[in-house]
């Protein structure tokens, strides 16, 4: 089964993001595509206003006050205690929009993968930024599933999916990079799916939909190809 484990917080730098990139319309899309069955709202540091918009939604909010790093963990005990292992979990954060067919790719992907994003990242596509991309792009291979193509990527943001035996597993590397203030994804994905050298064996797999079915909405970072005002 699909769950949703949805971050979302009235803290955080502010961005320039796409104008219809609200709480309550990512939160709304988010439904929307992925349906009430399932869908968890933790509400973290969040206003009586915001904690209301949810309710309106017919979702009940778990509401703390932790803090980035300490609400991605509370999303993570929360799946480790209440659902199976083998449950699919996507952590999804408050400021992201999603294609209808988001979904169905989703379950795809974690089929395929241990790890799954919906954000084609911009940053795979520009040197400078990350570090593994030169001349426009990342070494990579290229994968289908029955109505996506996919990519193994070397990143992705902290909204991602995965099963909750695989975060199980991985619990102690990413307790380590969220220790902070904010999380190191970049870091932590790097460990996650570097290739032993003595095994000569990839630890795990981390793919994203091309082109991406899903969008961090800051204007800076969207994801191409998408006309994001429309969604």
């Amino acid at each position: 089964m699909l769950n949703i484990l949805y971050r979302i917080s009235d803290k955080g730098h502010p961005k320039e993001k796409l104008p219809n990139a609200t709480k309550d319309h990512c939160l709304q899309n988010a439904l929307d595509v992925f349906g009430m069955e399932g869908f968890y709202v933790c509400a973290d540091n969040c206003s009586s206003e915001t904690i209301q918009m949810v309710r309106s939604k017919g979702v009940e909010p778990i509401l703390s006050t932790l803090g980035n790093c300490g609400s991605w963990r509370f999303c993570i005990e929360f799946a480790l205690q209440n659902l199976n292992e083998d449950s699919i979990i996507y952590i999804l954060e408050d400021d992201y929009l999603h294609l209808k067919t988001a979904k169905q790719a989703l379950i795809e992907g974690i089929n395929i993968a241990d790890y799954v994003s919906l954000y084609d990242h911009p940053d795979k596509y520009e040197d400078g930024v990350n570090p593994l991309v030169k001349d426009g792009s990342e070494a990579c291979r290229v994968c289908l599933s029955k109505t996506v193509h996919w990519k193994e990527t070397n990143s992705t943001t902290m909204t991602f999916a995965t099963r909750v035996r695989i975060i199980k597993e991985d619990k102690k590397l990413w307790w380590k990079n969220t220790e902070g203030k904010y999380p190191n994804d970049f870091k932590a994905f790097q460990e996650l799916c570097k290739t032993s050298f003595f095994k000569k064996k990839q630890k795990r797999k981390l793919i994203s939909a091309l082109p991406g079915l899903a969008t961090h909405t800051e204007l800076a970072w969207l994801a191409p190809l998408v006309d994001w005002q429309k969604v």
